[in-house]
């Protein structure tokens, strides 16, 4: 079972803070959740002195965590046993890496703008260095999530994210969908015709396929897609699926075994990350990398 010991909240102050609320209530009344922290961090160095001119010594700590209570009230009420935390600190992302560690928090709820409306950059920067899986919810996602897709390229990451999908949907009710994207060596062609390539290229995965749920004998049943990446990224091609297939969830697999901490984060995840994706995307580290 699925069960979540403390889950914390990332909030900018922003429109977005109400629908990460309202979602961080809604896992909470469908997984244990022992405890939710609402954090926000004032950036000090973007305090001008324009801003201190015309407002003086504010408590502008204690004027944010008020702001955030009527929030949280409005669209959590007392969902789980909950904490708001506001810092002032000029890293933000050390900060919330810092509290990660210290509250032994298991899952960071993530707000994501549109392109257009924000860069996202602190985005992509926690996603690199928290210590935790992180589900990034975007402005335009539904709580209503129903079935989900768990791309994987037989990795124990991926094969991790799997396991725990499938946990997740008995608890839920889920209905999940593997996919698998493969690439064919091109520079063989034309010496070896496209239509032989793709026939044994699908023959080598469907016998991993087996292989895995030989090994892993609670995943068989779950219905699994082949997809030829050809001239799109294995993101782009994950992306499309997504759409196609109506999917209300996506799960990805990271790696961490790489000591740089700006390069463990993973192309795929980092693309899919920076495009318009329009539903959860929940991405999961495993405890032994975590450590």
């Amino acid at each position: 079972m699925i069960a979540i010991n403390a889950m914390m909240v990332c909030l900018d102050l922003s429109d977005i803070d109400e629908k990460l609320v309202a979602f961080a209530r809604a896992i909470c009344e469908r997984l244990p959740v022992d405890k939710v922290y609402f954090v926000h961090n004032i950036k000090t160095s973007e305090l001008s002195e324009d801003f201190r001119e015309w407002f003086g010594e504010v408590d502008l700590a204690s004027e944010i965590e008020g702001n955030i209570t009527d929030i949280v009230s409005e669209h959590f009420a007392n969902a789980a046993p909950h904490e708001i935390l506001v810092s002032e600190e000029p890293n933000t992302e050390v900060i919330l890496a810092d509290l990660v560690k210290r509250y032994k928090v298991k899952l960071t709820l993530l707000g994501k703008k549109s392109k257009g409306k924000s860069t996202n950059a602190l985005g992509t920067k926690l996603l690199r260095i928290l210590p935790c899986s992180i589900l990034v919810f975007p402005e335009t996602g539904a709580f209503n999530i129903e079935k989900v897709l768990i791309p994987i390229d037989f990795s124990n990451t991926s094969v991790h994210a799997l396991r725990l999908s499938k946990n997740l949907s008995d608890q839920l009710g889920l209905q999940l969908e593997i996919m698998h994207v493969y690439r064919l060596p091109s520079q063989f062609f034309p010496l070896i015709s496209e239509e032989k390539a793709v026939k044994k290229a699908e023959e080598v995965v469907k016998e991993k396929f087996t292989a895995l749920q030989k090994q892993h004998p609670e995943i068989v049943g779950i219905p699994y897609t082949l997809v030829r990446a050809a001239n799109k990224s294995v993101a782009e091609r994950i992306s499309l699926h997504l759409e196609k297939g109506r999917h209300g969830m996506l799960v990805l697999g990271l790696k961490g075994n790489n000591p740089i901490p700006s390069l463990s984060l993973g192309s795929v995840p980092t693309e899919i990350y920076n495009s318009d994706i329009n539903v959860p995307l929940w991405l999961v580290y495993s405890e032994e990398v975590i450590k």
